[in-house]
């Protein structure tokens, strides 16, 4: 019966799920009060908007406009999706042709959706962007090598050269369309506004790629500097584009030296369209002449457009939030994390059926891992995920190492990028083999008690080496483990790489210093240290004459520099100059590398070393700075509360505004007054007790017994161990070399020793002695202290490969004159009304 004579529906009354039977496909004699079609209720979007076909590469792209819409990632594939992409092309290239025995196989190559409105001859990739480009960029490749053999008159069969006329046709054809006369050829394919005009240049090779160089569009007014900064030089080298060609083109010296952004995804897109260009180009080599080149090319095209199958899913008239859940569903996807005990079930189970001797030698390597870690599950996942890091180039990060181990511990294929290591005992012999061995290494680099005598083959380097090590593991950050292990494994087996394994090290940490006094997220390491892993690993398996360490270096550099150009130069300098509220850790680590490698420089490292574990930073300016209410001796020196001229600034009025609350009883104060003193506080630490000008830092792990008490029991108190304390470089200020009178000084400690070191009894002391010392720290005399320390901080952190980056050598007295009038307006800020 029609859906109008089934249950009655009372006209406003909507139907339920709970009191309505909704009918699908042929009625059923129901005896039911109501039921309705399910047609009613329910839009068949899906059912009627999809259209499936299965076509080749050929069908697929012949005649049609692809544009990626703006929701869609940016080009991402790395090196290995491009390795796939060509693997399944090898099928063809390596197959025994002299028999019919072995056949290549034609391939699957994914499915693809497509948005596609009626009467738009556009279609817009919801899924299938990166393997639609990756095709384009790999025709092009193949169409440059087809295009160079054009006129080479060694061509000996018509019939090749027909071929050859042919398929340098059919596969412009299939990248571009003609859009008019003013327009001509343009690409088939349109990408994100951020990679299109990129995308377009390589695809329209030399003539568009000169066309895009020179184009008003690029915009020349970019600081070199900048992360996205790419000389146009460099950009001409890269495209490959010939001398010759340039002049023609009129490209003149100014506009080559000038810069214009690349935005990363950019990169990727060359550095796809070069492994393609490189793979054909070696391909070809095979060839005995011109005529067998063409024909392979040819063979090799056709291959890739008629034997690649998708299946193809058209969305007909769907609207933009249908296209997008079909969208975010096709790119949801993750697999879990598996433990400890089943990856140890599956070596046993790899070598169960192996002989008995070998068996046990495999399955105890797996065994000897989870002992160095002392069978803690986290504590192995965490090393495996870097170790995996370092063995596969398709890991960007550690944290998808993590997710990966289950598939580098499975038996069989599954759906990762990940090869499985243990489908065989053959294949996991050689992955447990380096499993094992690097463990110890790693055990050693990130363990808490490591000392010098540890790190096996750095020779003299051992010490200093030791001190970073120390400091990243303290730093609590993992993103350089992998390049530090692969790097540590290569020099402690050779006999001179000491130093260069250190001057990497030196690197990491001097960059990750620069990270933290900036507040940059540490993630902007993650790729930028495996890349330089596998950069390192390629050059030292391929003996290329390259220093690898060097190129390691340079690739932790430049990408740096690409990720966050204020780790550099002058907007580094400003940074820090301006930085309020300095990390307690951070600084410990700053000032412990300072002390140390003035130790190094005068020779007295052996003997004044100072060690991560027995040294702290004391404040100045105590944490507390109000320790006695009834005498707050501190804070009216400071701020020059007392008639000075330290105490012409607007914060005088809220600081004696403090000064009358912290001296209250506790019943006294209302809870908005109990907010404005702790506010108050809180102004106070962040813009100058926790500030780099108000630390020092002590050996031993206790703060001093007069850690509250007035600067002269503190000095005397610093002074228990004279040369403990004024060799360590960051606390000359407090001594005769520094800002400190050296005869008030030692009249100050005789006095103290004639009291018996009673520092609770300084009354006994000189009153105008113990004024000099307690009204001696100001806010002034830390601006000055502050500018020396930046100055050394900026010493300290210069990169070898960039030298005199700060100006220090060319204009060290401007320099310091700029960071000292940009102390003093900080200073004027954090000392204003509105700065609380």
């Amino acid at each position: 019966m029609p859906s109008s004579e089934m249950g009655a529906i009372v006209s406003g009354d909507k139907p339920s799920l709970f009191d309505t039977f909704f009918q699908y496909g042929e009625v059923q004699d129901l005896d039911l009060d109501r039921i309705i079609a399910a047609s009613e209720v329910i839009d068949p979007i899906a059912e009627k908007g999809f259209q499936m076909e299965k076509r080749t590469l050929q069908d697929l792209l012949s005649n049609r406009e692809f544009d990626v819409p703006e929701y869609q990632r940016l080009f991402s594939w790395e090196k290995k999706h491009n390795k796939q992409l060509w693997l399944d092309l090898e099928e063809l290239i390596t197959a025994n042709r002299d028999s019919y025995d072995q056949k290549a196989s034609d391939v699957f190559f994914g499915s693809v959706y497509f948005a596609v409105d009626s009467g738009s001859a556009k279609h817009e990739v919801i899924d299938g962007q990166q393997r639609l480009t990756s095709v384009h960029l790999l025709l092009r490749a193949i169409l440059e090598e087809l295009e160079a053999t054009k006129g080479s008159g060694d061509i000996e069969n018509d019939a090749i050269e027909t071929l050859r006329s042919r398929s340098i046709q059919q596969i412009e054809s299939l990248l571009y369309h003609f859009a008019g006369v003013e327009m001509g050829d343009q690409p088939r394919l349109s990408l994100n506004k951020h990679d299109e005009a990129f995308f377009d240049a390589i695809i329209q090779g030399h003539e568009g790629q000169l066309r895009y160089l020179t184009s008003d569009e690029r915009n020349t007014d970019i600081d070199g500097r900048k992360g996205r900064a790419t000389r146009i030089d460099t950009l001409i080298d890269r495209f490959g584009i010939d001398e010759e060609a340039v002049e023609e083109w009129g490209v003149s010296e100014d506009r080559r030296s000038s810069f214009i952004p690349v935005y990363y995804s950019n990169w990727k897109l060359l550095e796809a369209f070069e492994f393609h260009k490189q793979r054909v180009s070696e391909f070809v080599e095979d060839s005995k002449d011109t005529d067998s080149k063409i024909l392979g090319l040819v063979n090799l095209s056709n291959y890739l457009q008629n034997s690649y199958h998708v299946g193809e899913f058209e969305i007909h008239e769907a609207d933009p939030a249908f296209r997008m859940q079909i969208f975010k569903i096709l790119n949801d996807r993750g697999l879990e994390l598996t433990k400890i005990d089943r990856i140890r079930a599956t070596v046993v189970n790899t070598f169960f059926d192996e002989e008995k001797e070998v068996k046990k030698e495999y399955i105890e390597k797996w065994e000897n891992v989870v002992t160095q870690f002392g069978t803690d599950s986290d504590a192995i996942i965490e090393y495996l995920a870097v170790f995996l890091s370092i063995i596969e180039e398709e890991i960007d990060q550690i944290g998808d190492a993590e997710d990966e181990l289950t598939n580098a511990f499975a038996t069989r294929n599954l759906e990762s990028d990940i090869k499985p290591r243990f489908r065989t005992a053959e294949q996991a012999k050689p992955f447990l083999d380096r499993v094992d061995a690097l463990a110890n290494d790693y055990d050693t680099l990130t363990s808490d008690s490591l000392e010098p005598k540890d790190l096996e083959g750095l020779a003299s380097h051992r010490e200093a080496s030791h001190e970073i090590l120390q400091r990243l593991n303290d730093q609590q950050m993992d993103q350089w483990r992998p390049l530090v292990l692969e790097l540590y494994d290569h020099a402690s087996q050779g006999t001179d790489r000491g130093e260069r394994f250190y001057e990497t090290l030196e690197l990491i940490e001097t960059l990750n210093f620069r990270r933290l006094l900036v507040g940059e997220d540490p993630n902007i390491f993650q790729e930028l240290f495996l890349d330089a892993t596998h950069t390192f690993q390629d050059i030292r398996d391929n003996r290329e004459e390259r220093d690898p360490y060097e190129a390691a270096q340079q690739v932790i550099l430049d990408g740096t520099q690409a990720e966050s150009t204020e780790l550099f130069g002058d907007r580094f300098r400003d940074l820090i100059t301006e930085a309020r509220d300095w990390n307690d850790d951070m600084v410990k680590a700053l000032f412990h590398k300072m002390a140390n490698q003035q130790f190094r420089e005068n020779g007295t490292i052996v003997d004044r070393r100072l060690n991560m574990d027995d040294v702290h930073l004391e404040h100045v300016l105590p944490q507390t700075p109000v320790y006695d209410a009834d005498d707050p001796i501190w804070l009216p020196v400071f701020f020059g509360l007392d008639g000075d001229t330290d105490g012409n600034h607007k914060i005088a009025e809220r600081v004696r505004r403090y000064l009358d609350l912290v001296q209250r009883p506790d019943d006294e104060v209302s809870d908005d007054q109990s907010r404005q003193r702790d506010s108050i506080k809180e102004f106070m630490r962040q813009g100058f007790i926790d500030d780099i000008g108000n630390f020092l830092l002590l050996r031993g792990r206790d703060n001093i017994s007069a850690s509250n008490q007035p600067l002269s029991g503190k000095i005397v108190e610093y002074y228990r161990e004279r040369e403990d304390f004024t060799s360590i470089a960051p606390n000359s200020f407090f001594t005769p070399a520094g800002a400190i009178d050296g005869s008030r000084l030692d009249q100050l400690l005789e006095e103290a020793i004639a009291v018996k070191d009673d520092t609770e009894n300084m009354d006994a002391i000189n009153a105008d002695l113990q004024s000099y010392f307690d009204e001696f720290w100001t806010v002034k005399r830390m601006q000055q202290r502050r500018v020396e320390l930046l100055l050394e901080v900026l010493e300290l952190l210069q990169i070898p490969q960039r030298p005199d980056e700060f100006d220090l050598d060319d204009r060290r007295e401007e320099v310091t004159g700029e960071i000292r009038q940009r102390t003093e307006e900080e200073f004027e800020k954090r000392l204003s009304m509105q700065s609380v």
